[in-house]
């Protein structure tokens, strides 16, 4: 099954969130809306009414008047006399004291309020009608105060305030999504970059670097217990492969000298030409391999590395010099070309001196017969180029393996030097070529390290 991406999931449920909560948001605001303008109505009478309580009195004609026309004013009864008016009653006699506006047939809401005289208290609605009601007294004078509206105030309102209102409310609440999507990326992304860091450094553990640990600095917390138990994980690989190289250099070690002992016994031992050849044929080939094995233990040992300002071609030639003896007794020749002009690169010469003399050793015993082997140095490169029958397309890749040989009955060799090649140039961060077929019909391995300058 294909892997979920975290970030995705996340971002999906702020999209569940968001949609859910702005839709709330929206219908919400869609229900007040059309209800606006009753809602707003409903509020005012009353106020209305308080208001018109406060201006209304009996004067010395024990008539009822407004004290001030302000109120009138505020409320606009005689531009809305139509649509929205008041009354005052006796509450006893029901006899009208106030009303305003005298043109009771041109309003529908003072027909309304005169010709309903069971109007309750407090707010109603009646066929199209808002009604208001309170009972008070006026200088110790119970009086009843009616106010009506009818619905094309509403109306009026609705169309007036809806279209604005519903084109706000759609601007923010679209406006709100996109911004609390954003903000949710945002957040996403910064909740996935520990993770994205995490994995960032474990891309950087390699066998050879296994004391690398992972930074818990700036993690949340809910991360570090995972990396701290990444840390212990390669720390426990790191003591296994230690276990392992000190496993094999000892055992290499331990083979040395017994192997040397058997060498001499066998060299002064009255043997039969044949059997005497042999066994030191065999004893020859042991003792390369457990050499190989100790080469290919320090290559690995990255912390015994000493880099230092170096150019390859006294290493080349310190190599060849070593070589040289058994390029004579396997009869085949030897070439080195030297360029002084090559640029210093760091590195550690112990090792680069193995690598060395194993790419040339490789040459040397996996040509035939009268074969010539060149080695071309310069400051920071080095290539070794031979006559030999070249490497298949389809051994390509196995060449570097460790005890991979063409032939793998063959004891010519421990499969093991071009494995000690390869450890010393990733370790190295070197880069190394090889040319399967050559203008000598053999092979071409070349290796360049970065200059100090690059």
């Amino acid at each position: 099954m294909k892997p979920i991406s975290l970030a995705k999931k996340i971002y999906l449920h702020f999209f569940i969130i968001g949609s859910s909560v702005f839709s709330l948001i929206g219908i919400s605001l869609y229900l007040f809306s059309t209800n606006y303008a009753n809602l707003a109505v409903k509020e005012s009478m009353f106020g209305m009414s308080e208001d018109i309580q406060e201006q209304l009195s009996f004067n010395s004609n024990r008539e009822l008047v407004y004290q001030s026309d302000n109120v009138a004013e505020k409320w606009g009864y005689d531009a809305l006399y139509n649509n929205l008016v008041f009354r005052v009653t006796h509450g006893e006699t029901n006899e009208t004291l106030l009303q305003s506006t005298s043109n009771i047939t041109s309003s529908a809401a003072l027909q309304a309020l005169i010709d309903n005289q069971d109007i309750p208290v407090g707010y109603s609605h009646l066929k199209g009608i808002d009604r208001y009601r309170i009972e008070t007294e006026i200088d110790n004078v119970p009086v009843n105060i009616y106010l009506g509206r009818n619905d094309l105030l509403g109306e009026l309102a609705n169309e007036a305030v809806m279209p604005a209102l519903s084109q706000v409310s759609i601007f923010i609440i679209i406006a709100a999504f996109f911004v609390f999507m954003l903000v949710g990326y945002l957040s996403i992304r910064s909740i996935v970059k520990p993770v994205k860091s995490v994995a960032a450094q474990l891309a950087r553990v390699r066998p050879e670097q296994l004391n690398f640990r992972l930074s818990e600095q700036g993690l949340p917390v809910e991360i570090v217990p995972i990396v701290h138990s990444l840390n212990q994980a390669i720390a426990r690989v790191e003591t296994g492969f230690d276990e392992q190289k000190r496993f094999v250099a000892n055992a290499a070690h331990e083979l040395k000298t017994p192997l040397a002992i058997l060498n001499t016994r066998v060299e002064l031992a009255k043997l039969d030409k044949n059997t005497h050849a042999g066994i030191l044929a065999d004893v020859s080939y042991m003792t390369r391999v457990v050499q190989q094995l100790l080469d290919l233990s320090r290559a690995q040992s990255l912390d015994a590395y000493a880099k230092q300002s170096l150019s390859i071609t006294p290493l080349a030639k310190e190599a060849c010099m070593m070589l040289a003896p058994l390029s004579v007794t396997l009869n085949k020749q030897l070439e080195l070309e030297i360029d002084e002009n090559g640029e210093m690169f760091a590195g550690d010469q112990s090792s680069i001196h193995i690598m060395i003399k194993n790419l040339i050793e490789n040459a040397l015993r996996h040509s035939a017969e009268g074969a010539l082997i060149k080695v071309h140095a310069s400051g920071n490169s080095i290539s070794v180029m031979d006559s030999g029958p070249g490497i298949d397309i389809q051994n390509y890749e196995k060449i570097f393996e460790r005890f991979w040989r063409k032939e793998q009955s063959s004891m010519t060799g421990s499969g093991l030097g071009l494995a000690i090649v390869k450890e010393v140039v990733d370790l190295h961060h070197a880069t190394l070529d090889v040319t399967c077929k050559n203008t000598l019909g053999g092979a071409t391995f070349s290796v360049t390290f970065s200059t100090l300058n690059s």
